[in-house]
């Protein structure tokens, strides 16, 4: 199966703040715009903020888990752009740049941001590209410490 782009819906409270805090932000351009939804191109995947009702409590979750989202940078150098962007930006950092896995087939560099509506995303690069989508023979998923 060839993929083109992947989809995202997330919540959001406040349209502009949001397209301020990942164009601005991340550096993400902007697509369409309605009332109650705005389209980003994070990465080159379609991400779209949708305005939550007015009255609905969609809470911030405390950490990582259950929920979060980012990208899979194919080198350090744009990883490392991106956590430069994020830090002169003031963004909010949920968890700062720390390796995982360290000396493993798994190891990553990874930081997680959070967004003004509470949505966690996560930016890593592997050190091995196979371990992206692969390595099957390694059973470690997500990270105890931070459960």
């Amino acid at each position: 199966m060839e993929l083109l782009q992947f989809h995202l819906s997330i919540p959001c409270r406040d349209l502009e703040q949001t397209k301020r805090w990942y164009v601005d932000g991340l550096g993400c351009n902007t697509g369409r715009r309605s009332e109650q939804a705005l389209i980003l191109n994070l990465g080159g995947h379609q991400l779209v903020a949708q305005l939550l009702p007015p009255g609905s409590s969609d809470g911030e979750q405390p950490g990582i888990y259950p929920r979060h989202f980012g990208l899979v940078f194919a080198s350090a150098q744009p990883w490392q752009e991106l956590l430069q962007r994020a830090r002169i930006q003031g963004l909010r950092f949920g968890v700062e740049p720390k390796c995982r896995f360290r000396d493993q087939p798994l190891e990553h560099q990874t930081f997680f941001l959070i967004d003004p509506s509470g949505n966690w995303l996560e930016f890593k690069h592997y050190r091995d590209p196979e371990a992206a989508l692969g390595r099957q023979e390694c059973h470690q998923v997500g990270d105890a410490e931070l459960r």
